[in-house]
């Protein structure tokens, strides 16, 4: 396929819109809304037991979609857990791991909410030590800082791209230092599924949360827990019931055998039959594609608004930039002044440019930045140079207002 003129094609929104929004969700292609649409109206029904063939389809799909997601992080089939998104994860893994007074939770200051509050809950109810591994304003981390904060940790979580700073962090290594240590390795990969490699082998990971919303392109309510093999013995499903057993009397259970373990009720067919779907698309266009079309964007991104003069936050060095690019307006005769991120992305809205704004869920992040929020442009394989351009046309009077 090619990039992103193929894309485009598939996604009728990108000739309506400038969708600068993929770190919040991503656009879908039609091939997996055809996915979902051929479930709902050719062989909807529910998954597992069924006998007719109706639900012997929709199980088969369903499953197939786990296999798909599986061979795309280099995971197992049964480690593959279906969930609503990569915040329900993260709660899950929190939740379902047993807890002893002292120990040692490390995290970064750059996590999103999702991947914080849950440790910070854990470690209130159960008397844990939560430290965080330091790093300077870009979002680099201190890896010497790393090592030393790992030692006797119970358990390590870290996002692998910052949806604020889109910093590429140095999971691979910081799970080699968890594995030496022998605590458990923890893997935010929200914003990095989809747009770059992820690989749970090569990192490490004993658990790995994404959305299928965000860089797959898949459909909202859908996500995805990775659980290591090894760690089913000491991960207990924090939600049971109709489909996690294997039997079940008056007064008490046997838990079945993942993945079926860890999803209780009726799951999201149709979302993990989109995820497949998207899954397929992703792998069709290739991530070296998608890497180096994000790539394209964020330094054209970055070049205008260094000649703007407009402050944007995230690595100088844009290999570890990835395609989420936040900054402010400032007016240059008023000290401290900066235009309201909301501000921003309203006036590109009149201008049919869709950014975010706000604190983006890392409010500890907006907070060491002494900002009151960003504005967000973030990007996916099918948004084009032009596009970009426009932007900085946009912001160029914008700016050029404020003087």
């Amino acid at each position: 396929m090619k990039v992103p003129d193929d894309v485009r094609k598939d996604i009728p929104l990108t000739q309506e819109v400038i969708y600068f929004d993929n770190a919040a969700t991503s656009l879908t292609p039609l091939p997996v809304i055809q996915a979902m649409n051929e479930y709902y109206l050719k062989y909807r029904a529910n998954v597992h037991r069924g006998v007719h063939r109706l639900s012997q389809r929709a199980t088969h799909e369903y499953e197939k979609a786990r296999e798909k997601v599986a061979k795309f992080i280099n995971a197992e089939f049964e480690e593959v857990i279906f969930t609503k998104n990569a915040s329900e994860s993260l709660n899950l893994i929190a939740w379902g791991l047993e807890w002893k007074k002292g120990d040692k939770i490390v995290t970064t200051p750059y996590e999103h909410h999702s991947n914080l509050l849950p440790w910070i809950r854990v470690a209130r109810k159960y008397g844990l030590k939560l430290e965080f591994i330091e790093g300077d304003d870009e979002g680099n981390l201190d890896l010497a800082d790393a090592e030393k904060k790992i030692r006797g940790a119970k358990l390590v979580a870290v996002q692998h791209v910052s949806n604020i700073l889109g910093v590429i962090h140095e999971v691979e290594e910081l799970g080699k230092m968890a594995k030496e240590e022998g605590a458990i390795f923890v893997v935010d990969a929200a914003q990095s599924v989809g747009h770059m490699e992820v690989d749970v082998r090569k990192l490490h990971a004993d658990f790995l949360a994404f959305s299928g919303h965000k860089g797959p392109m898949g459909p909202t309510g859908i996500g995805v827990l990775y659980v290591r093999e090894e760690m089913f013995d000491i991960f207990e499903p924090p939600l049971i019931g109709g489909g996690t057993i294997e039997d079940v009397s008056l007064n008490e259970y046997k838990l079945t055998a993942p993945p079926e373990r860890y999803e209780a009720g009726t799951p999201n067919i149709a979302g993990a039959i989109g995820l497949g779907a998207a899954i397929d698309y992703i792998t069709k266009i290739g991530l070296d594609k998608i890497e180096r079309q994000e790539y394209k964007l964020v330094k054209r991104t970055t070049e205008g608004f260094d000649d703007l003069g407009i402050e944007w936050y995230g690595p100088r060095n844009l290999k570890k930039h990835a395609g989420v690019v936040s900054f402010n307006i400032a007016a240059p005769h008023l000290a401290g002044f900066r235009l309201h991120p909301h501000d921003i992305a309203a006036i590109l809205d009149e201008h049919n440019i869709m950014i975010r704004s706000g604190h983006h869920c890392v409010l500890p992040v907006v907070k060491r930045l002494k900002l009151q929020g960003t504005a967000r442009a973030s990007f996916h394989c099918y948004n084009t140079v032009e596009e970009v351009e426009y932007m900085l046309g946009v912001l160029e009077e914008v700016v050029k207002s404020l003087r």
